[in-house]
């Protein structure tokens, strides 16, 4: 690690600041073995979703949807929907990251995320009839979230896989890993959902997508979420924090892969209908991860207008206090 040579002064909170140069892990090299894929709807459903949130007045505190690119992220990580699912799932994508960037900024409350959400009610009921499996599930990770992020000021890390555990469903990732159903419109039954092997999937591939925007998020000098890796790491370096944030990446890409590679070579030979469901919607799972690590060097959330150059050589500019 080293530090700039120039110094700035932290004007909101009356004390010097400095800037390091810090390297940060390699996402995309750690996520290789996931295929980048792009809907071919990407720029119209990106333009449709941008005017609908803001014809709903949902502003995003931090910087404009244009900049955000939300729908990118829907397009890279549900590559093979069709106009009117993409439309949804970037309206879905919307909310979610509105939510979180209020909630990074400071002016959200814990009573606002139903309120959100119901600007898709219609179209969610819709959904809901064609596929009532899939809407429960979906509900199910919507209240996970939102019980998750009244509880992030009162959780008190132990662990590693506490907080990776709790991460899990404070994230808000689980939501958009449930649209990977209606995407592909399956209808896979509950007790195949909640079998042993694609819980661990989902599960690897929520932890690769939290542990990855923790480790980018460190670009802006603080936590995008007041809960962040960083705040478990005992020495309380960001060096630490971002070796070991990486490592766990490193670990889920490694226990997906071979927790996939279990469950295809088990499937029976004698349903290959119920089969295809379970490959699709595995690769919807992979589609996912690989969208969204490419996506955190796109959107300018993260990098700003940077993001080219950090997907290229990992070297960002880090404001840390200067008695940190």
């Amino acid at each position: 690690m080293s530090e700039s040579s120039a110094a700035s002064t932290n004007a909101a909170a009356g004390q010097p600041s400095r800037t390091i140069c810090i390297q940060l892990p390699d996402l995309l090299a750690l996520c290789a073995p996931f295929q980048l894929r792009t809907n071919r709807h990407c720029k119209v459903i990106s333009q449709a979703s941008e005017r609908w949130l803001h014809d709903c007045r949902v502003m995003l505190p931090s910087m404009k949807w244009r900049s955000a690119k939300v729908g990118l992220l829907a397009a890279a990580c549900y590559p093979t929907a069709d106009g009117p699912q993409l439309g949804l799932i970037a309206d879905v994508l919307g909310l979610l990251v509105y939510r979180l960037d209020r909630r990074a900024s400071g002016t959200a409350t814990d009573d606002d995320d139903d309120e959100i959400f119901s600007l898709l009610s219609n179209r969610l009921s819709s959904a809901a009839y064609r596929n009532p499996g899939w809407y429960i599930r979906f509900r199910k990770a919507q209240r996970a979230f939102m019980e998750a992020q009244c509880e992030t000021r009162a959780f008190g890390v132990g662990n590693l896989e506490s907080y990776v555990s709790f991460r899990r469903q404070q994230s808000g990732f689980l939501i958009p890993l449930e649209m990977i159903a209606y995407a592909k419109d399956l209808r896979l039954p509950e007790i195949l959902l909640s079998s042993e092997k694609l819980e661990i999937l989902r599960d690897c591939a929520c932890d690769i997508a939290a542990l990855c925007e923790d480790i980018v998020s460190c670009a802006k000098g603080t936590p995008i979420d007041p809960l962040n890796i960083l705040s478990i790491i005992e020495s309380g370096s960001l060096e630490d924090a971002l070796a070991t944030a990486g490592h766990i990446v490193s670990q889920r890409v490694k226990a997906f892969l071979d927790v996939e590679r279990a469950l295809l070579q088990g499937l029976p030979a004698d349903t290959e209908k119920g089969n295809e469901g379970i490959r699709s919607y595995v690769q919807g799972l992979r589609d996912w991860v690989a969208g969204f690590v490419n996506w955190l060097y796109e959107t300018e959330r993260y990098f700003g207008k940077k993001g080219s150059e950090v997907r290229a050589f990992g070297w960002i500019f880090v404001p840390v206090n200067q008695g940190t």
